[in-house]
C-alpha cells in the first residue's frame, strides 16, 4: 500500500469502484467469488456492491450472456497497485486471455478512484468504456446514482442507454457465509 512521501503515513483510504462480469461456467457464483476475495483482506474495504443484472454480450456479440455488477470500497491502493491486485484476482480465480470482448470466467475492472485522471497503456481512469456501457452504467447507478465523473452524471447516463435488453439476476452479494 502506498504511503505518504512527506510524513510516511498511509494516505487517507479513498473510494474504488469496480466492475464486474463473469460468462463461463456459474456465472454469479464466479462474481460472488471475486467479490469475496477483493475484500477478503485489507486491500479494499467493502462499502456496498449492485445487484447481479443478467446482461447481452458488448463488442464480440457471438458468445453466452454475461451476470455483471458493480461494487463500491475504500482504498489506500495506488491506481497501479489496484490494477495489479485486480489482476492477481483474476488471475487466481481462473482468469486467462482470448480475445478483446471474448468470454470470461471473471473479469474485474476498475471504474474510478477517487478523483485520479489516468490514461496510460495499461490503465485509464475514470474506465475509458465505462460511460458507452449500460451493463455498468446500470449496476453503478443502482448504488452511485449521484455520482458525477469528469462532469457526467451516472443516474442521467444511465437512463440515456437504458436496460439495454438485460435483467436483475440476484441480490446483491454481502460480505459473510451466506452468499
Amino acid at each position: 500500500m502506498t504511503k505518504d512521501a512527506t510524513s510516511g503515513a498511509r494516505p487517507a483510504p479513498t473510494e474504488i469502484g469496480l466492475g464486474f462480469g463473469s460468462n463461463v461456467g456459474d456465472k454469479k457464483a464466479n462474481l460472488f467469488r471475486a467479490m469475496e476475495r477483493v475484500f477478503a483482506g485489507p486491500e479494499i474495504e467493502f462499502v456496498e456492491a449492485s445487484s447481479v443484472w443478467r446482461t447481452a454480450p458488448w463488442g464480440y456479440l457471438d458468445q453466452d450472456w454475461f451476470a455483471n455488477a458493480c461494487a463500491i470500497g475504500r482504498t489506500t491502493l495506488s491506481p497501479e497497485e489496484a490494477l495489479a491486485f485486480t489482476q492477481s484476482v483474476e488471475e487466481e480465480l481462473g482468469r486467462e486471455e482470448t480475445f478483446r470482448w471474448g468470454p470470461r470466467v471473471i473479469d474485474v475492472d476498475i471504474l474510478y478512484l477517487g478523483d485520479a485522471r489516468i490514461a496510460s497503456e495499461r490503465l485509464v481512469i475514470p474506465h475509458r468504456e465505462m460511460f458507452n456501457r449500460a451493463f455498468v452504467l446500470t449496476p453503478l447507478a443502482e448504488i452511485r446514482p449521484d455520482l458525477t465523473l469528469d462532469g457526467r452524471s451516472i443516474r442521467q447516463a444511465a437512463a440515456r442507454t437504458g436496460e439495454q435488453g438485460f435483467s436483475r439476476l440476484a441480490p446483491p452479494w454481502r460480505p459473510g457465509p451466506d452468499n
